[in-house]
């Protein structure tokens, strides 16, 4: 019976129309009626069947977002509440006739119906309705995180908290909290009081970007951590949202804080301070017995602070350098029989997963625990696409999925120049609300180990409160649809949602989330001769005002035009010369005028065939990306290059007719600490035809070129051949080296504006 309802209400949800819900994540089902529940200065509740926290949170959160009295009182004149039996877990529904009633089958499906309540309430003339209906509703997925990065940059306990109830009101139910790093250990444990005298503390931190040349410090006493008080603290504040918190010790990489503490746990015992610089870095934990127990007496006194049932070991981006030469580890390797140091890894997280299993645990670590074999208990959290999450659940082990390509929201959020400093990458609003943790090649056998998903906010650009929310808001609430949401609307009901109903809710709370929706977009199309462009926005009736300057007339900008999205600008492919525009564009929905840079180029428009596809995730503007006129800078950003993954990459290009050739210029990114590397060789061949081809030459790449630059450019190769194709092959190094981020994967190579220039 249990198993018929549980079906009968997912099939509801699924053919239930989608009104203009005001909730968010959106509800299975949601249906208005006639009328409302009209609210003036207090709301009467019936306490009765209401569990005790829920009501404290209502009494604290309603003066304060609503300026409404909360009234006790067993007439309950607005709102009432009913536990129900023989309904899946955490289902409730919200009946609104002349009252409101709200029935729940468990404690947190009572809170998510409280926080649906929250955003249904509507303020007019000085009071309060709720429009009449009925919402039926429950989770997807299990796993619906968070994640928050306090080592590169520290948090209080009050930014936690309120970074826990903006969690709360969109469903959320897993806080991943990341504790230890190199930059920073921010965790109370008692038993070594030195990891934070010292490793709490760094004396400076890196400015500007990582990739910048020469990097600048700010020289100045850095840090925090948290008590144990303080951390039963916030568990308990989280547990009365019904959130969990996971906690993240990481081990055996990104130590350097700790080692700073206890430099006898590593392989080398040298003296180093806390990290300042972003990064990855070659000292890690030792693998001999020392620092295995040593960790295991933190996880002791980590269980006592975390009720949770999964706990966080880390385990990615590890190198292996220090482990290839000290004696402990390869006594280790030898006396148990391994194979090498990546197995060598695969044992130390064994240590960790039996300990944890021994005490009622469960490990979870990153996708690299895979390497040298899963631990038999592990979980497995996907960061490096969904292939490791895929690979994990084929082995029978559960996984979170949280790849890079959807789920880090320090990536940029839009295309816009105004955007504030961040790692790189580009993961807008809409790409978020795309993510599925259930990749489509996954089998219904695979799929159902998938727990679910989270965001992840890595804060080496996220210094306060401020940026935190800029960054994580709106898109968190895209992602709280593709965790919780049975079907999710399409992308512009949710898009109209969100800004006739969330937005002003995110004001009322102070949010300061990005207008990244409102700014206008520069978007190009091929045309016959070259390219069109016109600009963006989210709604159809945009105008914007833009004003233009070229190289070719230099001076004040000028040339104002008034331009809807339909209004187009066109650009033809040049004479063998380059043209540089800049593009001064102003609208009603943001103060500062956005700045946007092209070139006008003898390549812009042309056809460019992948024969070597490039990753999906880095390929945001197809095979326009490399003739855009819209040339990649530092710090990249994902939708300005093309990213392979490749050890031979392939391309083609299509002048349209015969030619002579002069010179390419091709730019290509360095950034290490992203895995991007400049290639190790380019060739070049022509062809008449498209089949029968004439080598022309190869230039050789070194990549200590440029270093300033962080980025390698092709200046201009005397080719004087005839042809209307033309072949690029790129060769990369064999694998990232040893003591590099990355090492031993194929690097990737990030390439941008193509320009052949012709007789």
């Amino acid at each position: 019976m249990n198993r018929l309802i549980a079906t009968l209400l997912v099939l509801l949800g699924l053919i239930s129309v989608h009104a203009q819900c005001p909730i968010i994540p959106t509800p299975s089902v949601y249906q208005e009626s006639e009328g409302s529940v009209n609210i003036a200065e207090e709301i009467s509740i019936d306490p009765k069947f209401l569990p005790d926290d829920i009501k404290d949170y209502i009494a604290q959160l309603f003066p304060r977002l609503f300026k409404l009295r909360v009234v006790y009182s067993s007439a309950g004149r607005h709102v009432v509440f009913r536990p129900l039996i023989n309904v899946p877990k955490d289902h409730y529904s919200i009946n609104i006739a002349d009252r409101i009633q709200i029935n729940y089958s468990s404690d947190a499906s009572c809170f998510y119906a409280v926080s649906s309540l929250i955003q249904l309430l509507q303020e007019q003339d000085g009071g309060y309705y709720v429009k009449k209906g009925f919402i039926q509703d429950q989770p997807k997925f299990e796993w619906r995180g968070l994640h928050l990065d306090v080592s590169r940059h520290f948090f209080s306990v009050e930014e936690v908290k309120r970074y826990i109830d903006l969690m709360a009101y969109y469903k959320f139910n897993t806080f991943h909290w990341h504790l230890t790093d190199d930059q920073g250990w921010r965790i109370e444990i008692r038993k070594y009081p030195k990891l934070t005298e010292i490793g709490a503390w760094r004396d400076s931190t890196v400015i500007g970007h990582y990739t910048d040349s020469p990097r600048k410090y700010e020289v100045k006493k850095y840090g925090g951590y948290y008590t144990q008080d303080e951390i039963r603290e916030i568990v308990r504040y989280a547990g009365k949202r019904y959130i969990t918190v996971v906690p993240e010790i990481e081990m055996p990489g990104h130590s350097r804080a700790a080692l700073a503490a206890y430099p006898e746990l590593s392989c080398t015992g040298k003296h180093q301070g806390v990290e300042g610089l972003w990064g990855v870095f070659d000292d890690i934990f030792c693998s001999k017995k020392e620092s295995i127990d040593f960790l295991k007496d933190v996880l002791d006194e980590v269980l006592e602070l975390f009720p949770s049932e999964y706990i966080h070991i880390g385990g990615d981006e590890a190198p292996k350098t220090r482990w290839k030469k000290c004696a402990a580890c390869q006594k280790v390797i030898k006396e148990n029989g391994l194979k090498d140091e990546h197995e060598l890894q695969s044992y130390f997280i064994q240590q960790m997963d039996g300990y944890l299993t021994a005490r009622g645990r469960k490990l979870i670590g990153w996708d690299e625990i895979l390497e040298g074999g899963l631990s038999p208990n592990a979980t497995v959290m996907s960061w490096r696409g969904f292939e490791g999450g895929i690979e994990a659940a084929s082995l029978g082990h559960y996984v979170v999925m949280s790849p890079g390509s959807h789920c880090y929201f320090d990536h940029y959020q839009s295309k816009n120049p105004s955007e504030p400093l961040a790692i790189g990458g580009f993961t807008p609003l809409e790409k978020v609300y795309q993510f599925n943790p259930i990749a489509p090649q996954m089998s219904a056998d695979e799929a159902a180990y998938v727990l679910g998903g989270q965001a992840n906010l890595w804060t080496e650009y996220i210094p306060d409160m401020k940026k935190l929310e800029y960054m994580a808001y709106p898109r968190a609430l895209a992602l709280s649809q593709a965790l919780w949401c049975m079907e999710k609307p399409d992308y512009e009901l949710f898009k109209k949602s969100l800004v006739d109903y969330q937005l002003g809710f995110l004001d009322r709370l102070q949010v300061n989330y990005s207008r990244a929706l409102f700014y206008p977009e520069l978007q190009l199309k091929k045309s016959r001769e070259g390219v069109k462009l016109h600009f963006k926005g989210s709604a159809e009736a945009y105008h914007f005002d833009v004003f233009t300057k070229s190289s070719e007339a230099p001076g004040t900008m000028g040339g104002g035009q008034v331009m809807s999205e339909k209004d187009t600008m066109n650009f033809e492919r040049t004479q063998n010369k380059v043209v540089d525009y800049t593009f001064r564009v102003s609208s009603g929905f943001s103060a500062e005028a956005s700045v946007f840079k092209f070139k006008a180029h003898p390549s812009i428009g042309l056809d460019v065939e992948y024969v070597t596809p490039p990753a999906e995730r880095y390929n945001s503007g197809g095979t326009l990306t490399l003739v855009d006129g819209i040339v990649g800078v530092k710090p990249w950003k994902g939708n300005e290059w093309v990213g392979f993954n490749d050890q031979e990459i392939e391309l083609i290009v299509d002048l349209g007719e015969k030619k002579s050739l002069t010179d390419i210029e091709l730019n290509f990114l360095e950034d290490h600490g992203s895995w991007i590397h400049l290639p190790a060789l380019i060739r070049y061949s022509v062809s008449a035809n498209g089949k029968k081809w004439k080598y022309l030459k190869s230039a050789r790449i070194e990549t200590d070129q440029n270093p300033e630059k962080g980025k390698f450019l092709l200046y201009r190769s005397s080719l004087n051949k005839k042809g209307r194709y033309v072949k690029i092959l790129i060769t990369t190094y064999d694998q990232i080296p040893e003591g590099m981020p990355g090492a031993g994967n194929v690097a990737w190579t990030f390439m941008d504006e193509l320009m052949i220039f012709t007789k």
